[in-house]
């Protein structure tokens, strides 16, 4: 088969002219199998919230801003992600970038996961709203748009993505009495675990999607679509690494007391086994590129340049006049803007144990209880 793709000229033989692999270079092939069983990982964040519950405590994290960037208003959050959105589609599909509305709104609601800690139940039955829309809005749209399979495979992942960011950030608590959750996938034998959580988090796959549909590319496979999502992920983390942007990030997938060089040259070598799969197996050129744009988007984005400097740029008008056009007028409604400024003012008060019963609710478990026997599931190579 013809290669749809031209090969990236970074590659397993001639990444270790780079010191941004952490090493000496490609350390592959690397395991593709896990090791790690992460829903016990999930319930333990679940139980240690439930327990600060039983004890008359309640959680601040609920609508809390983790953009970095010292949001005042959910407006500013929400208005930024959906620009942030249009911007990753202008470099993924180029000029097509607003062909499809409805991608758009998936993408921008997998983005504002990211940055705002919103329970998933708030998400999948519609309390959470952007520019009037929500979550089941959308997907009633997907179903009267025929998407089909496509639809279910991407509210899925949008679920899953809820879930695992919802447990990321309910568990970041730095300190010596816990081990979270980061820190368990973080001292896996190999850094599959850590590779898949990572794309999980940012919803890549869902993602994948959008772009295909979005290219016209036609029927693609699973591992085409996950292949391409997973090198999204690592070729933004090594622009990210590159820049210094990685550094503010509070999970860092190859962060370890230990072997943290072999780490990253084991992380990142993922990305060089993947993106040659994509190339070699066929996979349709509008993927390809996927895998690799984060090496495009980090550098030029708003969104990674005021991670840099830890503050928001002003929109510019043509942005705002895509941002009306594409999504509406008004970011939020009253109740998501009452939120998020109660919350971050419980935040910033900094003590849990002086937050009144009626300033938050109470956490949403991840999923019924009883513990799920650890499985090891191997992938092929």
């Amino acid at each position: 088969m013809r290669p749809a793709a031209t090969r990236s000229r970074y590659n397993k033989h001639t990444a270790h002219l780079y010191a941004v692999m952490g090493g000496d270079g490609y350390a592959g092939p690397i395991p593709q199998g896990h090791e790690v069983n992460v829903w016990p990982l999930l319930e333990k964040v679940a139980e240690r919230w439930d327990a600060v519950q039983a004890r008359g405590g309640r959680t601040p994290e609920h609508y809390t801003d983790w953009t970095k960037k010292r949001d005042d208003k959910a407006a500013d959050t929400v208005s930024r992600a959906c620009r942030d959105t249009i911007q990753w589609m202008a470099c993924w599909c180029g000029e097509r970038f607003g062909a499809d509305p409805l991608g758009l709104h998936y993408i921008a609601f997998a983005t504002v996961i990211d940055d705002i800690c919103i329970p998933p139940l708030d998400l999948v039955q519609g309390r959470f709203r952007m520019y009037g829309r929500s979550v089941p809005d959308m997907m009633r749209a997907m179903d009267g748009a025929g998407w089909g399979r496509d639809a279910v495979h991407a509210l899925l992942s949008l679920v899953r993505q809820a879930i695992v960011q919802y447990a990321e950030k309910m568990d970041f608590r730095p300190g010596d009495e816990h081990v979270g959750l980061q820190d368990a996938l973080n001292d896996s034998p190999n850094m599959w675990d850590g590779v898949m959580f990572r794309a999980n988090t940012g919803n890549a796959y869902g993602t994948a999607i959008m772009v295909a549909r979005n290219s016209a590319t036609g029927p693609v496979s699973f591992a085409w679509l996950m292949d391409s999502a997973i090198c999204d992920c690592l070729s933004m983390d090594l622009c990210k690494s590159a820049l210094g942007i990685y550094a503010t990030d509070d999970h860092q997938p190859t962060s370890s007391q230990h072997r943290a060089e072999e780490r990253k040259a084991a992380y990142r070598s993922i990305y060089l086994d993947l993106i040659d799969d994509l190339v070699f197996a066929g996979a349709p050129e509008p993927l390809v590129h996927f895998g690799r744009s984060g090496f495009l988007f980090v550098q030029i984005q708003d969104r990674y340049q005021e991670r840099r400097q830890g503050r928001r740029f002003p929109l510019a008008p043509p942005m705002i006049r895509e941002l009306e056009r594409l999504f509406g007028e008004v970011p939020t409604d009253a109740w998501l803007d009452e939120a998020f400024t109660a919350a971050n003012r419980i935040r910033l008060a900094g003590s849990h144990d002086h937050i009144r019963a009626e300033d938050v609710d109470p956490p949403h478990r991840l999923h019924p209880s009883g513990r799920q026997e650890a499985q090891v599931t191997r992938l092929p190579a």
